[in-house]
């Protein structure tokens, strides 16, 4: 799932009548801060998390996790595959109806609605292929004209209830892909009656047969929904209305404010306004905790093949200052692995995330590998992050020791010796190339995010002052947030990408294996190429940059783990080999993921969805909160009923394998 950084997705929040302006607040009234305007809810295509996050709120999939992480019934009330995992048949929930957003009945769901979503992506080329091209039987060999017939993919309705898929090879894990908006349903006539409308930013773009409908969407405002009274499991919805309020980071500490004054159900705490934590430490001592880093990994990459030097959606705004020679000159060293190697372990991350999590957090959230911690484990328990550590040892002993290690919140790659050394070596080869110093890195700014200004201003002091400005030259190209957003986040293609070097791309695990994180840098069906100034090349790229930095190479890696399926140690290991590959030739640098920042809450833990992957983590359905701020010592004691529950579920789970 294709990550935005701005605001940390923090709490839920609660709106009084008198700030808002609400007629009568309700007794189950929430609101949850946003940043982003969503701009799909064509769920069939697009992978933003902006989008997603609503949508996951207003259809539902097959299957869901569950408080403790366990996937239940959902749309399919039971599922089964055979020996070798190709085929997967699932059992459709009877009497679920899709509804309007005025709650008028539609049609039932029936299995004929994954058919028609799988299809419609098929034809639309949608942006979740990724997920279907190589796992769903002929769904490659249709997208690319191989086969007209529809019918030769490996989706069927076997029934009115019963839904069969059919994959290209065994697939342990098709399970986890479920929970995620490219296997999701959609009417079919529905979908023929809307046409280019369907999943139009509206509550009529849709239709619903999830928890909650939408209500209410003015850009930049406000975004409200309701709980779905239609519901097949409305019993476990709590919250009976959602209001996400637009908030554009230019006053960070107003959330706390806020909570402070009974406004907010929760707000993180900042550190960097010393008298605002201070208060916050003499009133909430006893509740303050900090969140848990979640399995989001935002890193810093460069543009590989950048064309764009002003903004696409107003060319006078975001220009670059960069002369024609110093772009030129730019590009050789960007594609110049030691110049990467250089500039990678010249970022001092813990200085540039005390921008925006505090000094006293500033390590809270760094992430050091790119497939998060805890995705996937082998049959002995080992994390697989723990084969990439392996793999980098291997790969390079002396930039990566013995005593080396990729675990969260520390930081073991800046090092401004070995980053110094790389640029040496970078300054002998580019100017064999006749490039001209110093190199110029452009940062796109989103003037309106505060701590994201602060970050890219110590990203550039920092980097500065370590090479010199003979050396390096970083440009902080300030955007409004429009611009920013189309030069970044919302470029449509590679040749929109309009920076150097950037922080602003992330991925969210859509499913339950490495896979899921490496497959986005394929120079094929990348879902991260575009963000990194390259297309994938059924779509007209240029080759070269891809080819300059190794992702072809890196690629038949990929596809040889993902060839292995019987024992995962040796799938494990050849994920690894590949994602080492990333890390020492500095195509990405990890820095952070959500989490790890201070908060205060009155939402109570342990009720919402716990999913590492998909869109669960998303949902409001089961999320229950307190008419009170909860404290540490009540955390701990949901925690340990959690944590009891949690694996007396388990236990049941295995015994019935």
């Amino acid at each position: 799932m294709y990550k935005k950084i701005a605001l940390a997705l923090v709490a839920l929040v609660l709106l009084s009548a008198a700030t808002l302006g609400a007629a009568t607040p309700k007794s189950k009234d929430y609101v949850y801060v946003f940043s982003t305007d969503p701009r799909s809810f064509n769920y069939l295509n697009d992978q933003r998390a902006t989008n997603t996050q609503h949508i996951t709120n207003f259809v539902d999939a097959l299957l869901e996790h569950d408080r403790y992480g366990i996937l239940r019934p959902a749309l399919a009330e039971s599922w089964k595959t055979n020996d070798d995992f190709t085929v997967w048949t699932f059992n459709i929930r009877k009497g679920v109806k899709w509804v309007t957003a005025d709650l008028e009945p539609y049609a039932d769901v029936k299995a004929q609605d994954w058919v028609d979503a799988l299809k419609y992506m098929l034809d639309n080329k949608s942006t979740l292929t990724y997920l279907i091209d190589g796992f769903v039987k002929n769904a490659g060999a249709y997208l690319q004209g191989k086969i007209t017939d529809f019918s030769q993919v490996g989706v069927k309705a076997k029934g009115d209830y019963v839904l069969e898929y059919t994959l290209e090879k065994p697939t342990p894990y098709f399970d986890t892909m479920l929970t995620y908006n490219a296997y999701y349903p959609v009417n079919g006539e529905f979908l023929k009656t809307k046409g280019k409308d369907f999943g139009k930013v509206d509550k009529n773009g849709i239709l619903y047969n999830g928890a909650y409908i939408l209500s209410n969407y003015t850009s930049k405002s406000v975004i409200e929904y309701d709980a779905n009274p239609t519901y097949w499991d409305k019993g476990n919805v709590s919250i009976q209305h959602v209001k996400f309020v637009y908030f554009d980071g230019k006053d960070p500490d107003s959330l706390f404010n806020n909570f402070d004054a009974g406004v907010y159900v929760a707000a993180p705490v900042y550190t960097d306004n010393e008298a605002l934590f201070a208060r916050a430490q003499a009133k909430y001592k006893d509740y303050i905790f900090r969140a848990r880093q979640d399995s989001t990994t935002f890193v810093y990459a460069f543009n590989y093949d950048r064309n764009a030097f002003a903004s696409p959606a107003d060319p006078t705004k975001g220009k670059s200052p960069k002369s024609d020679k110093a772009k030129e000159d730019t590009k050789k060293a960007i594609l110049n692995r030691n110049f990467r190697k250089a500039i990678f372990f010249g970022i001092d991350r813990p200085t540039i995330l005390a921008q925006r999590n505090g000094d006293v957090n500033k390590l809270a959230a760094i992430r050091n590998s790119y497939t998060a911690p805890e995705l996937s484990f082998d049959i002995a328990g080992k994390d697989y992050v723990k084969y990439v550590e392996d793999a980098l040892k291997s790969r390079n002993p002396a930039d990566f020791p013995a005593s080396f290690k990729l675990d969260d919140a520390q930081d073991p790659y800046y090092n401004p010796t070995k980053a110094k050394a790389y640029m040496a070596k970078a300054k002998a080869e580019l100017t064999k190339q006749g490039v001209k110093f110093p190199i110029e890195l452009d940062v796109a700014a989103d003037v309106s995010y505060t701590k994201g200004m602060k970050m890219d201003q110590s990203l550039k002091a920092g980097l500065e002052a370590l090479f010199g400005t003979d050396t390096i030259k970083v440009n902080v190209v300030e955007m409004d947030s429009d611009n920013y957003d189309a030069s970044t986040y919302y470029a449509e293609t590679g040749a929109q990408s309009n920076y150097d070097i950037g922080n602003t791309t992330g991925w969210g695990p859509d499913y339950g294996d490495p896979y899921t994180f490496l497959q986005t840098l394929e120079p094929v069906v990348g879902a991260l190429l575009t963000p990194i100034g390259l297309d994938p090349v059924d779509e007209g790229s240029d080759k070269a940059a891809a080819t300059a930095i190794g992702l072809y190479e890196y690629a038949k890696k990929v596809e040889a783990g993902n060839a292995e399926y019987k024992d995962y140690s040796k799938r494990f290991k050849l994920f690894a080999d590949a994602e080492a590959q990333l890390l020492d030739d500095a195509i990405i640098l990890p820095y952070m993921s959500f989490g790890g920042a201070f908060q205060v809450s009155r939402v109570i833990p342990y009720t919402a969805p716990r999913a590492a992957y998909g869109a669960d983590e998303y949902k409001f359905k089961g999320v229950i909160v307190s008419d009170k701020v909860v404290s540490l010592a009540e955390r701990e004691k949901y925690r340990q009923e959690w944590e009891k529950q949690r694996q007396a579920e388990y236990k049941k789970l295995n015994a019935g394998k």
